[in-house]
């Protein structure tokens, strides 16, 4: 796992650089990543050192008990990649992920540097409290503004443990005891504050309900605010319209890697506003690197809503059953309509725009030559009939279309059914090859109950794919040739063609192997009982399954996974094991069918305010060919050997530990250790062992004086190994490759003019395989409670011959 150790995460979130996490590498210098918190949205931004030559920044991420990762592309903005991962998957006890650039010349770069995808990231994920969930606030609702004439207090303890003594549940109002003025009935405990023994203020107001057990022992406890005002003022703001501007200028000077200097200049902007029940806002972001031959840099969405439709226009992500589009961006207009029993989701727009190739030279060829036997890049030139122009391909603009009708409101129960369709504007430039065009359609079905503590989830989905539309549909010569005898097949290619272009390169339009190669189908049970969280999952995706609204979703793949979180002791104890098996070959194409056995366990202890907090886990993954081989049935010369092995074999273990804990020594200290380590056995001929440690340790220090300080310090180490073989088909010696470096980091924060202005610095050096100094530097200032300046400064001393690198930042925000 090579990347700066956990204590660089908290002394950049203590000196007032991003909560992030960084490495030592050449492309990503930081993730930043907030509080994770279960079934909540978790939003993830990458820093980058440059832009330029980056095609794309992708994101892979698993929640516990999963193998496969999610793959999801980052909207890319200057220097920075951002994304938002869905609340559904942020599930305790963690989730694991990396960072994956693709580059220019067929080049990638991934965080963590070694071994990604087999020893990822780990991101806490901090769990509800299900006891939380046993009381239900009818009215008001937390963060409701009510009337103070409408005021009444209504608590639903329907959902409350058989070990609560609902009559002694305790009500107080303001840190008032109003409980013998409260009313029980049918696991309802009203109270109308009437009788409250002090006037009530307008403002904010808390309730706080006490459950106790049937021993009178204090079970749990539930806080929830609100807001009091009058009728009036409620419906003169409701006439009303409010509005809201916040942003932030940045100049950026960049001098990486040798490369000439570049400068970006960018504007963020986020307007939000209401109208009685409509909401309605903006977002734009400019950036002076967005040029006609990149995808969009600037970024612009207009919205309104209302608690039954929201309409977006502009740059949106528009979300439909995962398995169709999940995390495309379309610049263009999304539509939501949510009516409970009938609900519409419509997104249509573009998600390429039109970049044109670029003319490298003009060229002869023999007017014999097969039209095939010419570059696909070229194109006829003349005047004669020998003269053809080479290009390098560009984009097509690509256009999406998305429809989702679905009925039911999703509490209990809704049926959907999605139609999307892609296709490449052939017309959108000159010099270009193979365009695309795609088509999905599906359904998908949700039914719970007893408050989603049983729910059932499942889609399934059919997908063609035409991978060259440039010719346009079969001619009627063609249909004449192919269906000389089947009216009925040619009488539906002829219905398909108002949805799809039917020609040779329609995949699949015949069977490809066997299972039906085009189809995608998932299912999923959750049951949330008796502290346990269970999760049963079966998947299956053909092999020619394609969506290019998910691009990402693995395909040729089926099986099953099933996991348990446990808690135990009031929840001080969570134990989460998980268990899944799945493999290729769906269709039955391959020589050979790899099965994927998983299994992952973790136990987290957290014993209460005064100790520290504890974590581990272990992981065996297992990859297993039903193939022999012989080493010259793999392209290994020797002949003479009789021994045979799989084709693919091999386990990788992971151990992972974790601890923090706060006390107080003169100052607050809070000290975090962590230790990761994976361990891969290759029983192949190749023996490509591997094995990754990283130790983790940081201490953060809060004094009285307002200064913040953190001292950490890490190990990295990575070994691999592989067999190779001589021409005489002779073992030779096993080679091992080695990358270790050590980092160091002291950092500090110190806030002045009463806290108007903080100075926050830190040092980093790297010793070992990465030999580095990083050094940052930070200013911020508020001018005004409303405005904000900030510089920063990272300058990164590298080894020679490496150039050093510079990274200036002056940043203006302002929030009206």
């Amino acid at each position: 796992m090579n990347r700066f150790p956990l204590f660089l995460h908290t002394v950049l979130f203590l000196t007032g650089f991003s909560l992030s996490q960084a490495q030592t590498q050449s492309i990503i210098s930081r993730v930043n990543i907030p509080a994770a918190l279960e079934s909540r949205p978790l939003a993830i931004s990458v820093d980058l050192t440059q832009n330029t030559g980056i095609l794309r920044v992708v994101i892979a991420y698993r929640r516990f008990g999963q193998s496969e990762f999610t793959e999801q592309e980052m909207l890319l903005a200057g220097r920075t990649a951002t994304v938002t991962i869905p609340g559904e998957t942020v599930a305790p006890p963690h989730l694991e992920y990396y960072v994956r650039v693709e580059l220019e010349g067929n080049r990638t770069e991934t965080y963590p540097l070694q071994n990604a995808d087999g020893n990822p990231e780990r991101i806490p994920v901090r769990g509800i409290n299900p006891k939380d969930l046993e009381v239900r606030m009818l009215s008001p609702q937390t963060g409701e503004t009510v009337a103070l004439e409408d005021l009444v207090i209504a608590v639903s303890l329907f959902y409350t443990s058989d070990a609560v003594n609902r009559e002694a549940t305790r009500l107080y109002l303001d840190g008032v005891d109003v409980t013998a003025e409260a009313v029980l009935s049918e696991d309802i405990l009203l109270y109308s504050p009437r009788n409250f023994p002090r006037p009530l203020n307008l403002g904010a107001h808390f309730i706080r309900v006490e459950l106790r057990d049937t021993t009178g022992a204090l079970y749990h406890t539930v806080e929830r605010s609100f807001n009091l005002s009058t009728t009036l003022a409620i419906a003169e703001a409701q006439a009303r319209v409010q509005l809201g501007l916040n942003g932030q200028l940045e100049y950026r000077n960049e001098d990486v890697g040798g490369l000439p200097t570049v400068t970006y200049a960018r504007g963020d902007l986020r307007g939000t506003g209401t109208w009685g029940a409509l909401n309605f806002g903006t977002t734009i972001h400019l950036d002076n690197q967005d040029k006609p031959e990149r995808q969009p840099q600037n970024r612009y969405l207009i919205y309104g809503e209302t608690s039954f439709l929201r309409l977006q226009y502009g740059d949106a992500y528009p979300r439909f059953p995962s398995l169709i589009v999940s995390g495309k961006r379309v610049r263009g207009l999304s539509a939501n309509l949510a009516l409970g029993f009938f609900n519409l989701d419509v997104s249509f727009g573009e998600t390429k725009r039109a970049i044109e190739g670029i003319i490298l030279r003009d060229t002869v060829f023999a007017d014999s030559s097969a039209v095939n036997a010419r570059p696909k890049t070229s194109v006829f030139k003349g005047p004669s009939f020998f003269e053809y122009t080479l290009f390098s391909q560009g984009t097509y603009r690509q256009n999406i279309v998305a429809v989702r009708p679905s009925f039911g409101s999703g509490d209990n129960f809704q049926l959907g059914f999605t139609y999307m369709k892609s296709k490449d504007d052939v017309g959108s430039i000159k010099y270009g090859i193979l365009p695309t065009e795609n088509l999905v359609v599906g359904t998908d079905l949700m039914f719970a109950f007893d408050d989603q503590r049983f729910k059932f989830e499942t889609q399934a989905s059919l997908a063609l794919e035409n991978k060259d539309i440039s010719g346009g549909n079969f001619s009627e010569s063609d249909y004449d040739s192919l269906f000389q005898d089947n009216q009925a097949g040619r009488d539906a290619a002829k219905l398909a063609e108002n949805f799809i272009t039917v020609n040779e390169n329609l995949f699949p339009t015949n069977p490809v192997g066997t299972g039906l190669p085009g189809v995608a189908l998932e299912a999923n049970l959750t049951l949330n009982y008796i502290n346990n969280y269970i999760l049963a999952q079966f998947f299956r995706r053909g092999a020619s399954y394609k969506s290019y609204g998910n691009e990402f979703v693995q395909t040729d793949i089926q099986g099953f996974s099933v996991s348990d979180r446990i808690r135990l002791f009031n929840n001080r104890v969570l134990l989460s094991i998980a268990y899944e098996q799945k493999a290729d070959n769906t269709a039955d194409t391959k020589t050979a069918t790899t099965t994927f056995s998983n299994l992952n366990t973790s136990a987290s202890i957290n014993p209460g305010q005064g100790w520290p907090t504890f974590s581990i886990g272990y992981g065996s993954f297992g990859r297993l060919s039903d193939l022999d081989v012989r080493k010259l049935d793999i392209g290994i010369p020797d002949s003479a050997s009789t021994e045979r092995r799989k084709s693919a074999d091999d386990v990788t273990t992971r151990i992972f530990f974790g601890s923090s804990y706060d006390f107080n020594l003169g100052v607050r200290h809070t000290f975090t250790l962590s230790i990761n380590s994976s361990s891969r056995e290759d029983r192949t001929f190749y023996r490509r062992d591997q094995t990754n440690l990283a130790v983790q340790t940081a201490l953060a220090s809060t004094f009285r004086i307002p200064l913040q300080t953190t001292v950490g310090f890490g190990i990295n180490q990575n070994e691999s190994f592989n067999q190779l073989f001589r021409a005489n088909g002779a073992d030779s010696t096993l080679t091992q490759t080695t990358f270790d470096f050590t980092s160091v980091v002291v950092g500090g924060q110190y806030r002045v003019l009463n806290d108007r202005m903080r100075i926050a610095a830190a040092v980093s050096p790297t010793f070992g395989d990465l030999t580095r100094t990083t050094i940052q530097f930070g200013v911020e200032y508020a001018v005004a409670v409303n405005h904000t300046f900030e510089f920063s400064l990272s300058y990164i001393q590298n080894k020679s011959p490496l150039k050093n690198d510079m990274i200036t930042s002056l940043f203006y925000r302002f929030n009206f």
